[in-house]
């Protein structure tokens, strides 16, 4: 098992605490480093808008420009709550 590493990132003018395992800790970082840049341009393309209209196109941009995307009827939904809600409670804390 990989040693755990606490992380501060910070998305949309808000920080979060995450633990993550120490080889991921570079990969987490250039992720919100990508988002950070996309949310930039997204406020240069469509100024006005609030921080989480920002990370839903990000969100929409991900899915559909995906090289490979699943079709939903592939995807197991019990492992797509799992994720979504380790997500969520990654936000809330």
């Amino acid at each position: 098992m990989s040693e755990q590493v606490p992380l501060t990132i910070k998305l949309c003018n808000r920080t979060y605490r995450i633990k993550a395992a120490a080889e991921n800790e570079a990969t987490i970082r250039k992720t919100v480093q990508t988002i950070t840049e996309k949310i930039n341009d997204f406020k240069t393309q469509f100024p006005g808008r609030d921080d989480h209209d920002y990370m839903a196109m990000i969100l929409l941009d991900y899915i559909t420009s995906a090289k490979n995307p699943l079709p939903v009827s592939n995807v197991k939904t019990d492992e797509l709550m799992t994720k979504l809600n380790d997500i969520s409670n990654l936000l809330d804390e």
